[in-house]
């Protein structure tokens, strides 16, 4: 593969900026914990990696840069928390991976965000807490991951999904708070950006085309909204997500017919 190739994915940018947080990340982390947040992100990588590879090898006899691999790797091991058991790790990656692979309506077209399916999995089915340990170590994760992914997604032309959602979500913090400046605050938490700039506008399913360049990032803000309303659910961004994957979706085959 040329290095021109290399230089322009995009999904490599992302998760090097991802690395660049899980670095910080695991520096502010207490030293009892630094190794398991050092390896986790590793072993879901390797994880979410080796099954991508095997299955697309079986189907089309083939292999790839699997950079999308990378991307889910790190969201799921800068999410759930290092105190959690190795395995949940690895059945998160799992799920994640074969979410991908099995759930989907083309062969390259899956439904979910392979990684908030993941983690959501191991949430419902074991109890896991999602954490956002990652972009809750260091008040400097910002910083980092706002210039950063914003030329990322100016260049995808995929800004208007976090703009919308933002924009929605700051609305809603104006009310629920009555002031602009808490609102503002909430916005710059380091888990409304990793979702917001990150797991919102993976490309293959998050659509940005027509009606829906607006639409999608305004419908998981409410969706969002609507989930903390109802107060079941601890974490409400990646339920939200994984809702509005499958009512775009269900919209977009809709509109093709």
């Amino acid at each position: 593969m040329e290095i021109k190739t290399l230089f322009n994915d995009n999904r490599l940018k992302v998760a090097l900026t991802l690395f660049l947080i899980w670095t910080l990340a695991v520096w502010h982390l207490p030293a009892g914990r630094q190794v398991s947040g050092f390896l986790y992100p590793i072993i879901a990588i390797a994880t979410v990696t080796i099954v991508d590879l095997s299955i697309t090898f079986v189907r089309d006899h083939k292999f790839y840069l699997p950079s999308a691999s990378l991307v889910t790797g790190f969201l799921i091991g800068l999410i759930i928390a290092p105190t959690e058991k190795v395995w949940i790790i690895v059945a998160a990656s799992l799920a994640a991976s074969l979410s991908k692979q099995l759930i989907k309506a083309q062969v390259r077209q899956h439904i979910f965000n392979p990684a908030a399916f993941g983690i959501i999995f191991v949430s419902l089915v074991f109890g896991v807490e999602v954490a956002w340990w990652g972009v809750g170590a260091s008040k400097w994760i910002p910083v980092i991951l706002i210039p950063l992914m914003l030329r990322i997604l100016w260049k995808m032309r995929r800004i208007s999904l976090p703009i919308s959602f933002l924009a929605v979500y700051f609305l809603y913090f104006i009310l629920v708070s009555k002031s602009a400046e808490a609102a503002f605050v909430s916005l710059l938490d380091g888990s409304v950006l990793l979702f917001a700039l990150v797991m919102l506008p993976e490309p293959i399913t998050s659509p940005v085309k027509g009606q829906f360049k607006w639409l999608f990032g305004t419908l998981v803000a409410i969706f969002a909204i609507g989930l903390t309303q109802l107060g079941i659910l601890n974490e409400v961004f990646l339920p939200a997500l994984l809702i509005s994957n499958l009512v775009g979706f269900i919209l977009s085959k809709k509109l093709r017919q």
